[in-house]
């Protein structure tokens, strides 16, 4: 049993390898899913949440109140959902979200640019031209975004514990090597690893719970 975090550049097959790899395993495989249920939780607009992930602060700015909370909104609902085990998630900044959790395999794909931009040609039939200017700006806005948030970059290979490029490994070849992975001591459920994202959830429940009982409304 254990939690694969599954992170990408954009426009490439992060949702390929999690969907077959949560299949063969007989995992949950959740990505939007974990906004879903902080929007019903929290009783916060969905589209709140995903411009909180997905419109990057500029490098120097600070994030505002609002979407430090939005984002520690999703992280809960992705702490929830990792404390039944057995999850593949593949998503924005799952490998930050889950760090504090040992029994956690964090993986990147990645992928030469121009690959990535004939997939996104094929896919939206576009120009070359517009899909590498689409494909070269959301990576850097979510460059952006984790190093304002964690001062960090997602393409620091230190933050995983698997980076895949895809090329001569096919997606099926990546499912692979991350199932075989799995089978490492390390990557296993523990009752110590489990006690700790145990902890993390009730942590973050009582953090919310005082911020509403001292009087901060829930979003409208």
């Amino acid at each position: 049993m254990a939690i694969v975090t599954i992170s990408r550049g954009s426009y490439y097959r992060g949702r390929e390898v999690a969907e077959k790899l949560a299949a063969k395993l007989g995992y949950d495989c959740i990505s939007r899913e974990i906004l879903l249920a902080a929007s019903k939780e929290f009783n916060i607009p969905e589209i709140k949440l995903v411009r909180a992930i997905e419109d990057a602060p500029k490098i120097l700015e600070r994030f505002t109140s609002d979407k430090k909370k939005y984002v520690a909104y999703i992280r809960a609902a992705l702490l929830k959902h990792a404390q039944k085990d057995n999850v593949v998630y593949h998503g924005l900044f799952g490998n930050f979200f889950l760090r504090d959790i040992p029994h956690v395999l964090k993986v990147r794909i990645v992928a030469d640019l121009e690959a990535r931009v004939a997939d996104e040609v094929d896919r939206e039939g576009i120009a070359t031209a517009k899909a590498r200017e689409i494909i070269v700006r959301d990576d850097e806005e979510r460059r952006k975004w984790a190093l304002s948030l964690y001062g960090a970059d997602t393409w620091d290979a230190t933050f995983y514990d698997m980076v895949i490029h895809l090329g001569s490994i096919t997606v099926d070849d990546a499912v692979s090597l991350i199932m075989h992975a799995l089978k490492f001591p390390g990557f296993q459920t523990t009752p110590e690893s489990q006690q700790a994202i145990d902890n993390l959830v009730e942590a973050t429940r009582l953090e919310f719970s005082q911020v509403w009982w001292e009087g901060s409304p829930r979003e409208k």
